[in-house]
This record gives structure tokens, sequence and C-alpha cells, in this order.
């Protein structure tokens, strides 16, 4: 295996609420040392674990930060997030400027999104909070996640915004020379109300949200007002529509989705939408593409940290049907590669955990099922009337 990997040349990701760091998007995270930071100004893209990692990637040698977001994957035959970056020109300078830089603000999210996790989304946390954690083969969901683990050890009072972080990674922010691009996440960005004072520090750079729009009209219309004239992009997240769209991503209904995606459209930002591919993102992509491709790019993403809801653990009546449904579009990059993720026979036991954990989210939020293929429900084992 080529362990190379430009994104750990360029690209950083920081969790504000935690004080993590994802040396890119997929990297375990390190914690940031508030005292090692303010003592060594411009140096949050060049930490000690960041240094060593990218001479292990010169030497192709595997890091252990990468092995649980992309190397894992790849070992399973499947598509990683390190593909989007496989024509990037080969940097060696470990001490590469930092190109591009993302920003979580905070976990506050109205939306539950299927494949999400308490990391990204308070909606989440309230969820187990209140009703238990997700068992799959009778084992909490997320404490198989190496994150979670970090997460758990962290104590409570830590891991609010603490506004010494917050002023250093403006610092940090001001100080980045080559810094090309910023994109702002959550949870959801747009209920953040230190999104406009962190814009304001990002003049002249490019700036992409990327939103689920899972705020009110009156909130989008105010911040599409506030970011007037700015290079902003709106990266809408969703892969579905109608029904399908409002259980992946659950606490949106399509209507309102589509009015605040045609606010963003008038107010003249560019749009692109991001669909997490999952196995029911299958069953209803083509249908997104069909409303939305003409008008604005479509890109698509692995998912993660879910096995039994990767695109190939499909039966093979939804698989045969997506090869049908899209034969105009086979050509197309995105639906060569969808008919490559789908392309593989997935374990019973990935089967088996699908249908379990369809059965518990959707029974959480009283979710009737009748909308999903009748073959697809049986052959996961998901009762419906």
């Amino acid at each position: 295996m080529d362990y190379y990997c430009s994104g750990k040349f360029t690209d950083l990701q920081v969790h504000v609420q935690s004080r993590l760091l994802y040396n890119c998007c997929m990297a375990y995270p390190e914690r940031v040392d508030l005292d090692w930071l303010e003592a060594n100004p411009g140096k949050l893209f060049h930490t000690r674990t960041m240094l060593e990692d990218r001479a292990l990637m010169l030497d192709n040698k595997s890091c252990e930060s990468c092995h649980f977001g992309c190397y894992k994957k790849e070992e399973q035959g499947l598509i990683s997030e390190r593909a989007s970056y496989i024509n990037q020109p080969k940097i060696s300078d470990i001490h590469a400027p930092m190109r591009n830089l993302t920003l979580s603000l905070s976990t506050d999210c109205n939306l539950a999104c299927m494949y999400c996790s308490p990391e990204w989304s308070s909606s989440w946390h309230k969820d187990i909070t209140k009703n238990g954690e997700y068992l799959v083969e009778g084992a909490p969901v997320h404490k198989t996640n190496n994150w979670h683990t970090l997460w758990s050890k962290m104590k409570q009072k830590t891991r609010g915004t603490e506004s010494k972080f917050f002023s250093l990674l403006l610092r940090e922010i001001k100080m980045a020379q080559g810094l090309e691009h910023v994109r702002l996440i959550g949870g959801e960005p747009l209920l953040n109300n230190r999104l406009e004072q962190v814009m304001k520090h990002l003049h002249g750079k490019q700036i992409s949200i990327t939103t689920g729009l899972g705020v009110s009209h009156t909130r989008l219309q105010h911040i599409l007002k506030t970011i007037e004239g700015t290079n902003t992009v709106f990266d809408i997240s969703a892969e579905s529509t109608g029904p399908l769209f409002e259980l992946l991503r659950n606490g949106i209904t399509w209507q309102d989705f589509q009015e605040r995606v045609n606010m963003v459209e008038k107010s003249g930002h560019k749009i692109i939408f991001s669909s997490t591919i999952s196995n029911l993102a299958v069953l209803g992509f083509n249908k997104l593409h069909d409303i939305y491709a003409g008008k604005h790019e479509i890109r698509i993403h692995p998912l993660h940290d879910r096995d039994w809801m990767n695109p190939h653990v499909l039966d093979t009546t939804s698989k045969i049907k997506f090869v049908e449904d899209t034969k105009h579009k086979k050509d197309l990059p995105e639906f060569k590669t969808l008919l490559s993720m789908i392309d593989g026979i997935p374990t019973d036991q990935d089967r088996i955990n699908t249908g379990d954990y369809l059965q518990q989210f959707s029974s959480r939020r009283s979710i009737a099922l009748d909308f999903l293929p009748a073959h697809f429900l049986k052959w996961c084992g998901v009762k419906h009337n």
C-alpha cells in the first residue's frame, strides 16, 4: 500500500468545542495544549505529532492517526476519503503551510442525521442521554468508536468553547501564510453566534459553510444579509428526497429544506451539494440528482464509522434497480463512483446490523418505514405494516 496522502500536508480540522485537532478530516485527533500553543505562535499546523506523521508518510510507512479513517477502509477493499486527494501534487516538506482549514465551531445542531454522532450533533447527544445508546451486536454503537473513548475521558467542563483557545485560534488564522480556504462546519454553523465574528477574520479567503440548513427561515435570511458581498459558498448536505431525506436528515422537513435552498439561490451565493453515500442514500440519490444536478455541482463522499451502512450493504434487487434507473448516467463521474461503491457482497452480520439500527432509529422517532422498498426491509429483517 502507498501510505502517502497530500491531505496530511495541507489540511487541518479544528473541533473548537473540545480543542481537538484533526490533521485532515479523517485523522484520529489530538488535543491541543493551550500553554504550548500560546508559547508557539503560528504552529497550530505543525505539532510534533503532525510532523512525525508526515515524516512516516514520506518514508511510505503507516501512521496510526490515519489507520482509523482511511487505511482501515482500504484494507477492506472500500473507498476512503483519501481517494479525493489522489491527483494532488506530492509535497515533501513536513513544514509545508496549511492551505485548507475546517472549523467546527460547536456541536449545536437541530438535526440528528442517521449516520452522525454526539461528536458533531447536540441533538444526537440529547437523544442518547434521554433514550440510551443504540445497540448493535449487543454493544453500544458509539462506545465502539475510538473517538468516543477520547471524548468520555474529557471532563464535562472542558468540552465547552474556551475563550482563550478561541482567541489563540483567531491569532493562528491571522498568522497562517498560505491559507487559502476556510470551511465552517458544526454541528450546524448557521446556529453559532460566533459565526459573524469568525468570518470577519477571513477577509480575502475562500469561505464555505457546510450546512444542513437546520435553522429557521428568519435566521437564514439574517445570515444571508450579513454575509452579502462575501466570497462564501454554501456546501449543503443532502443525498435524497422526500420521506427518505427526512429519515436520513432527521429534524428538518423536505419542504422546508427546499424552501431554504431557494433562499440561498436567490441570494446569489454559489451552492455545492455534499452527499454522504450510505446504503439508504443509494435508494434516493438519483432523485436528488434529477432535481439539483442541472443547477448545482453535487459531490459524493464515502460514509465512515457505520460499517453496516456502507453503500454495498444492500439487497441484490435494490442494486439491480439502481443500475437500471441510472444507466443513462453511468458515464457521469459521480455515478461511476457510486457503481463502484455498491459493488461488493455484504456480510450477513452487516445485513442484520442494518435492520437493527434502522429499527431502533425509526422507532425512537415514530417514523413509519413503509416508504422504503419492501424487498429491502424484508432483506434486512425490518418489520413494517
